[in-house]
């Protein structure tokens, strides 16, 4: 598969309607990946700008990919998951959020080959080292990875219930240059392309891809993937 770039094209209507062809149940998980990518389209951090979404017969997911190269952080359980534990067609793509306009966000989009991606997060993930809580009162506190399940604990009790929490490696550095190689190589490999074809070509499945839904047909009831975790965003 040779993959593609959307640039500069509507994120959120384009998402939902790949979700519509592909997604056969729990297409309300959009509603959380929307108000995740609207939330962050602002960030002054690049890394928050710069999002993986997967879309499954069975549901939809949005991660930061600063997390998933992130080694034991539910993003990183997460986006292997479905590559290791199912036999779920996964459409995967890579979203560049560049400006938000109300709830209309504006960006590029790149078609990525799932199964490759997740091979290449497994030989470049790094350690957690800290963990950063952040609280409803607006204090914010960071802590030892090893011992972070105790003082949340004792941080909740004093300051509320958690609102958010930022995984941090030991080097920052080491984490921000894997992902600058990572989109400096996608964006060099990648061919233009026109979002409008791509979507309706996904009408248009391989004899191959009937073949592997008719073997590998899921039942909603045993859908065993990770939830949606909104913390660590």
């Amino acid at each position: 598969m040779i993959p593609q770039v959307f640039r500069d094209i509507d994120i959120l209507g384009s998402l939902e309607q790949i979700m519509d062809q592909h997604t056969k149940h729990y297409k309300d998980d959009f509603i959380i990946d929307r108000n995740i990518i609207c939330k962050l389209a602002n960030s002054p951090d690049e890394t928050d700008r710069h999002l993986i979404w997967l879309c499954r017969p069975l549901g939809t997911h949005i991660m930061r990919e600063r997390d998933i190269y992130l080694e034991g952080t539910h993003e990183n359980k997460c986006f292997s998951f479905y590559h290791d534990q199912t036999k779920e067609n996964v459409l995967a793509y890579a979203l560049h959020l560049k400006s938000r306009d109300g709830f209309n966000v504006t960006g590029d989009v790149y078609q990525l080959d799932y199964a490759a991606e997740v091979e290449r997060v497994k030989l470049l993930t790094c350690p957690i080292h800290r963990i950063t809580f952040f609280f409803p009162d607006d204090t914010e506190f960071t802590v030892p990875y090893r011992t972070y399940r105790g003082s949340l604990n004792e941080l909740s009790q004093k300051h509320g219930e958690l609102k958010a929490m930022r995984y941090e490696p030991e080097s920052e550095a080491e984490l921000n240059d894997i992902l600058r190689r990572q989109w400096f190589k996608r964006d060099r490999h990648a061919d233009l392309g026109d979002i409008t074809k791509h979507i309706e070509g996904l009408n248009k499945p391989s004899v191959r891809d009937k073949l592997q839904e008719a073997k590998t047909e899921i039942k909603p009831s045993e859908d065993n993937a990770p939830k949606k975790d909104e913390q660590s965003l």
